[in-house]
């Protein structure tokens, strides 16, 4: 996924399904409350940081309001999808022209562990980086080892700490180059010859 071709990229996961990479788009509302609405609640806990158990279709939108809407000068948000269903997604959101940025990466339960997270997160890095964000943070629980071991997989610079029962993890992506990120952050192969997004 390098910054300088065009959306969207498609990948073949670990387990062979092709999943599709594109920044969302304000008519994919419905596809975010479908997608927020088939993840578990531990897993929707751990995004939202509160117990969120079958949210309402209106709390739903209420949530996504700052993602399908975002402003590109205040931030990019991604997705994942296979076929047309969405079963990733990912953003940054920064405030004014300040150089950090707040970074959240969520995967549906039975999609964890094909590499699509990584893929998201890469996706995160190059974007903001492009944007002159230098600095992307997170708050995760401190015993959430799935976001961990990807922030360590990822091999760029990191630094920890606890703000009461949630970790603060800043990511250093300054020194970011598509070598780095390419080598370390693509588990997945690439499937890019003349695909067009009608094929979501």
């Amino acid at each position: 996924m390098n910054s300088a071709e065009p959306w969207p990229q498609v990948y073949i996961t670990r387990k062979g399904r092709r999943v599709l990479i594109r920044p969302v788009r304000p008519d994919d509302a419905e596809r975010m409350v479908a997608f927020l609405a088939r993840l578990s609640p531990e897993t929707r806990y751990r995004r939202f940081h509160m117990p969120v158990p079958d949210p309402p279709r209106r709390e739903l939108l209420r949530r996504l309001g700052e993602t399908v809407d975002l402003p590109p000068q205040r931030g990019m948000a991604l997705i994942a999808l296979t076929d047309d269903t969405i079963v990733g997604s990912a953003r940054w959101v920064r405030e004014q022209e300040n150089a950090s940025a707040e970074a959240a990466v969520v995967v549906q339960d039975d999609y964890q562990g094909e590499g699509i997270g990584s893929l998201l997160l890469r996706g995160l890095v190059q974007t903001a980086r492009a944007a002159g964000v230098t600095t992307l943070y997170a708050y995760v629980h401190p015993d959430n080892r799935r976001i961990l071991d990807l922030l360590r997989r990822a091999q760029l610079p990191t630094s920890t700490r606890l703000e009461g029962p949630l970790m603060r993890v800043e990511v250093d992506i300054s020194n970011w180059s598509d070598a780095v990120t390419e080598r370390t952050m693509n588990p997945t192969r690439s499937e890019r010859s003349s695909y067009s997004e009608d094929g979501a």
